[in-house]
């Protein structure tokens, strides 16, 4: 999968989900190889801002959510 498809596919998760950590994305795209692809795919979309990346308290973790 190329990073420009695993971008898409964050995205339409994250439109799905009003905000996910980490670990929810990668449980939910189903993705068994090495995460350093992902989490690159993720800080550019923070970067392009796309994506926001939010501190849960009560989840204790950043979650991620869609830029509207």
């Amino acid at each position: 999968m190329d990073i420009n498809e695993l971008k898409n596919n964050i995205l339409f998760l994250l439109e799905k989900n009003d905000e996910l950590t980490f670990d929810e994305i990668k449980k939910m795209l189903k993705w068994t190889e090495d995460s350093r692809p992902l989490r690159k795919a993720l800080s550019e979309l923070v970067r392009e801002s796309k994506v926001q990346r939010v501190p849960n308290y009560e989840k204790k973790r950043i979650v991620f959510k869609k830029v509207k």
